[in-house]
């Protein structure tokens, strides 16, 4: 599942002040402590009623506001469970993008699997109960490909620097992208029906040193 591999993004995604920056005012922090308190209490919701038995007016009774407040903060029902969203894709993207001069995108991607790893491994149970909710809502299955199509888009971008924007070369970048993704999903699938406890590094590093061997990068001179 290609959302919860947004967290290798999440390691660049940085909720702290930068340096200089002025402290957060007293109606900031109200807005995010109002916005964690939806959150909090919208995944608790969740966890006793699933996704799809909780509905949005029990949501806003038990933060206390009201639907359209509830729109101030989040677009829909879907964004609690995906939070961050478009910043996480972002994030990922300009990951890709700084790679060092002459790193090629799998290099960039074993990377990225070394550091996801490590925070699934500190949060194996967080994550086990949200993949357990997403697959008892269709609803949320959807959800979760439209965000895997998002990924898929910003990989396939960085592969066309390596394979050309050629007709070829895209065709062969849409591709690998395709096959990653298919990669991630069935190695976290593998994870997950392990209840979390393989080596993810390993198993993510070894499902991606596969993919390269299937499909080789071109060479460079």
């Amino acid at each position: 599942m290609c959302y919860l591999v947004a967290l290798i993004a999440s390691k660049y995604w940085k909720g702290d002040r930068k340096l200089g920056e002025s402290p957060p005012s007293l109606r900031e922090r109200k807005k995010t402590e109002t916005r964690a308190a939806i959150l909090r209490e919208a995944r608790a919701l969740f966890t006793v009623q699933g996704f799809d038995g909780a509905t949005l007016d029990d949501i806003c009774a038990k933060v206390s506001v009201s639907r359209r407040t509830f729109f101030r903060y989040f677009p829909s029902k879907e964004a609690l469970v995906f939070p961050n969203r478009e910043a996480r894709l972002a994030e990922f993207a300009g990951f890709l993008e700084a790679r060092p001069q002459g790193e090629d995108t799998y290099s960039t991607l074993r990377k990225g699997t070394t550091m996801f790893a490590a925070s699934y491994s500190g949060k194996r149970l967080q994550l086990l109960e949200l993949q357990s909710l997403i697959a008892g809502s269709s609803t949320l299955q959807n959800c979760e490909r439209e965000i895997d199509r998002e990924w898929e888009e910003v990989i396939r971008a960085a592969f066309v620097i390596e394979f050309g924007d050629d007709e070829a070369g895209c065709l062969r970048a849409r591709i690998l992208a395709g096959a990653t993704i298919g990669v991630v999903r069935a190695t976290m699938r593998h994870w997950y029906q392990g209840d979390g406890r393989d080596n993810l590094a390993q198993l993510g590093l070894d499902a991606l040193d596969a993919l390269q061997r299937g499909f080789p990068l071109p060479a460079t001179s």
